[in-house]
C-alpha cells in the first residue's frame, strides 16, 4: 500500500508540473489613466477642453468599474447680440467633476457609463477690462461613451473614448485620450 502511495504522489507532481494557473488568462484588475479631454458645449455654443484622471478596477474579463476626477473648460466668444450692448468679451464656463461608472468590454471595445457630481460657475471677461463674475451651481455629472484600449509593449493601455459628458446646463460631444498605467 505504500508503494502504490509513493507512486501516486509522484505521478501527480509530475503530471501538475506541466499545468498553467487559470490566473494568468484573468486581466489586470487596477489601472490609473490620465489624459485630455476635447469637445463641443451645445448649449454654450463653444469648444471644451479639460483633463481627466480616471481609476478602472476590472474584476473580470468583461466587466470593469470606474471612479473618475475632471477638469472642463468651455469658451465662447462674446458679441453684442449676447448683451443687447456693443461689448464685446470672453466667456469662460468652468466644470469640476467627480464620477463613479461602470463598463462593458467586448475583446478591446468597451461602452461605459457614469455618473456623478460636478461645480459649475462661469465669468465674463470684456474686452474694456471688466470681469463679470457669474454665479456657481452643483450638478449632477452624467457621461457615456464607447471606447478603444490599445495594449502597448510594456503592458500599459492606450485608451480612445468617444461620448457625450457633462451636465443639464453644459452637455458635451467628444472625446478623450488615456495612457492606463498598470498599477
Amino acid at each position: 500500500m505504500k508503494k502504490f502511495t509513493l507512486i501516486f504522489v509522484f505521478g501527480a507532481v509530475c503530471l501538475t508540473s506541466h499545468l498553467k494557473a487559470q490566473t494568468l488568462d484573468l486581466p489586470e484588475k487596477h489601472r490609473l489613466g490620465l489624459g485630455p479631454i476635447a469637445g463641443y458645449d451645445f448649449k454654450l455654443k463653444g469648444p471644451s477642453y479639460g483633463a481627466g484622471l480616471m481609476y478602472e478596477y476590472k474584476p473580470f474579463r468583461s466587466v470593469g468599474f470606474t471612479a473618475g476626477l475632471s477638469y472642463e473648460q468651455t469658451r465662447k466668444e462674446l458679441t453684442g447680440s449676447d448683451f443687447s450692448s456693443d461689448d464685446e468679451g470672453l466667456l469662460k464656463h468652468h466644470l469640476y467633476s467627480a464620477s463613479l461608472g461602470a463598463r462593458y468590454y467586448v475583446g478591446s471595445f468597451y461602452l461605459g457609463g457614469a455618473l456623478g457630481y460636478a461645480y459649475e460657475y462661469g465669468e465674463s471677461q470684456m474686452d474694456n477690462g471688466t470681469i463679470i463674475k457669474g454665479g456657481s451651481i452643483n450638478s449632477l455629472y452624467s457621461s457615456l461613451g464607447v471606447g478603444y484600449q490599445a495594449p502597448l509593449r510594456n503592458g500599459d493601455l492606450l485608451e480612445m473614448e468617444l461620448g457625450s459628458f457633462g451636465t443639464k446646463n453644459s452637455m458635451k460631444l467628444g472625446g478623450t485620450v488615456k495612457y492606463k498605467f498598470l498599477k
